[in-house]
């Protein structure tokens, strides 16, 4: 565990999180998910008119259709049965033709309205997914110290998707649905003030329904989720530690628990089961108590002359017009809640702090020499809660400082502060006699190169990630750093060579060779001063050899930083800190530190005695 680690420990840093799909602040989602939508205003008045259309006309249709009943019953009852198709053609013609171009152009509003929507959603999401991926880039150190990678990857991916799937589907079932059950009742009143408002009656009864049962199917759903969590957890727990628990014969404990938990998670998905599948049934019933009303009444209005049975045709698939939207609003209204908290989670993200902003007025270091010096430094992770105190030293130029001491003293931090990824709480770090707070952080990055422990590669060849912090490096460059960093010789034993596609977890080459890699890479960016953060300390001894010969050609002509474990391969050091808690507590060369009764002659007795002990 590193010191950073430790000291989130000490200091309780919370980085768990828990998702949750009711958001804090409806309200406030609402509106600022709807000011990004009117960044495409265009699109959504094409929506909104493409939508009128579909609705206005679709919604027309039963009312035309009733017509046409109406005047064929005329006709027979003028003409008899005996008119035959002439009959027919006269009184049917222009109401199935209006019938049919009403159908037409309602699909091709219909298609206009899904393409634009789908369009909206995806630019939407696009806008804020570049926009999280901008905020990665301006993020402190910090932050990712105090998140899981988990958390930040489904605000990415699984709360963009969430939302992409309600705008893009949800929403258009929504707008379809508000319009479709408004521009009907608006047509339904014009013929029947009466049965409009009973049929309406009987559908808000319907809607409360729906309301209430699709409350305990979320109440359901989120109980079983909640337990699948803990069910997955527990696979990925025994999956992983299987070998510790066979050691300690544990399976049959091992096997209560996840059966204890395996049978809740049953109950509870068999429940969840059972709610969302009797929703539909259940509002279907009650919905078609509307259907049952209106065909009691609509007689009862027919016999009496108050109505013609066009009309009652019309009513009755108008009722059925609005009966599925009542039933996908209340859908929709709840997938909308889960959505806005993914929303309300991504706009968590984007508000953030960000890294300090550089300085107004930069200054620059045209040809830089390499002196060091912190001068009174403080910091701490949390402002109450300061880890280091007055930590002064200088480095000259072209010195190797090697840094020592105990897991959680400060010795990664101490460079972390060099390179700006914290900001200090007091005190100033200067290189060559420029505070680093006055440079650009590119430009301060730039002079520095870094080795650390762990060999992060990224997806691609060789050759670009030699050339990672050169991009602009021509292949003799690539080679030559390469064989500076003692790597040549194993990537031409490669298949394809520096064209070899490798990663971090790609296994077809050892820890050492991607260690030397990322040595080479260093190289190649030939910055002003080095920084090896324990280089060494995951290689085995042959190859510590090698890396250890790539990094002192390396470090010749550059001040350099040195986080050792291994003490033996320090002596050479112009300078060794001796850190604990934060605190340098010794310096001075191998010699000086072994002359006296110090903690690092301690540190480096003890490693020498259990090589001895090992051996």
């Amino acid at each position: 565990m590193s010191e950073k680690e430790e000291l989130k420990a000490d200091t309780s840093m919370d980085d768990s999180f828990e998702i949750t799909d009711l958001p804090k602040d409806t309200k406030g989602a609402v509106k600022r998910l709807f000011g990004l939508l009117l960044n495409q205003k265009g699109a959504l008045v094409v929506i909104l008119i493409a939508t009128l259309g579909n609705i206005g006309l679709y919604a027309s249709t039963p009312l035309i259709l009733g017509k046409a009943i109406d005047q064929l019953i005329w006709g027979i009852q003028r003409e008899g049965l005996g008119g035959g198709f002439p009959m027919l053609a006269e009184f049917l013609a222009f109401p199935l033709l209006l019938l049919l171009a009403a159908y037409v152009f309602s699909s091709c509003f219909s298609f206009l309205q899904e393409y634009t929507m789908a369009a909206v959603g995806e630019n939407l999401v696009l806008s804020l997914r570049q926009k999280m991926s901008e905020k990665i880039t301006k993020l402190p150190l910090r932050y990712y110290d105090s998140h899981k990678t988990g958390e930040l990857l489904s605000r990415v991916t699984n709360d963009l998707d969430r939302v992409a799937e309600v705008l893009k589907t949800g929403s258009l079932q929504f707008v379809n649905a508000v319009f479709n059950i408004s521009i009907s009742a608006i047509i339904m009143m014009t013929q029947s003030v009466g049965l409009t408002v009973l049929i309406l009656f009987a559908m808000s009864v319907s809607l409360l329904a729906t309301k209430w049962i699709s409350g305990k199917n979320l109440t359901a759903a989120t109980a079983n989720q909640t337990v699948l969590g803990e069910l997955n957890g527990k696979i990925e727990e025994y999956f992983t530690g299987n070998l510790i628990i066979k050691s300690f014969n544990q399976q049959q404990k091992v096997q209560q628990e996840f059966q204890e938990v395996n049978e809740r998670q049953y109950a509870a998905n068999k429940k969840a089961q059972f709610v969302m599948f009797a929703i539909y049934p259940a509002i279907r019933f009650l919905t078609q108590l509307g259907f049952v009303v209106t065909a009691i009444v609509g007689s009862i209005l027919v016999v009496t002359g108050r109505m013609t049975i066009g009309t009652i045709q019309a009513f009755l698939q108008y009722v059925n017009q609005i009966s599925d939207p009542i039933t996908q609003s209340s859908y929709f209204l709840n997938s909308l809640q889960s959505a806005l908290a993914s929303a309300e989670r991504v706009f968590e993200f984007l508000d953030e702090e960000e890294e300090l902003p550089d300085t107004a007025d930069p200054q620059s270091i045209p040809a830089p020499k390499g002196a060091v010096e912190f001068q009174n430094v403080k910091f701490g992770y949390e402002p109450d809660a300061i880890f280091m105190q007055d930590v002064s030293f200088s480095v000259k130029p072209n010195e190797m400082v090697a840094i020592v001491g105990p897991t959680g003293a400060g010795k990664t931090t101490l460079v972390n502060l060099l390179m700006r990824f914290y900001e200090l709480n007091g005190g100033k770090i200067l290189i060559d006699g420029t505070d680093i707070k006055k440079l650009p952080k590119s430009d301060l990055r730039r002079m520095v190169g870094m080795v650390l422990q762990d060999t992060w590669l990224f997806q691609g060849t060789i050759a670009q990630n030699i050339a990672y912090g050169k991009m602009d490096a021509t292949r003799e460059e690539i080679i030559q750093a390469a064989k500076a960093a003692r790597c040549d010789h194993f990537i031409r034993t490669l298949a394809q060579g520096y064209d070899t596609v490798i990663s971090s977890e790609d296994s077809s080459i050892s820890q050492g060779q991607m260690q030397l890699l990322t040595i080479a890479r260093a190289m190649l960016a030939d910055p002003s001063l080095m920084i090896l953060d324990e280089a060494t300390s995951s290689v085995d001894t042959r190859t510590e050899v090698e890396v250890q010969k790539a990094m002192a050609r390396i470090m010749k002509g550059k001040t350099s930083f040195v986080i050792a474990h291994r003490l033996s391969t320090i002596k050479s050091a112009d300078m060794i800190l001796v850190m604990k808690n934060g605190t340098i507590i010794e310096k001075g060369t191998h010699q000086e530190l072994l002359a006296g009764d110090t903690f690092y002659a301690d540190l480096y007795y003890s490693q020498f005695a259990n090589g001895a002990a090992n051996g």
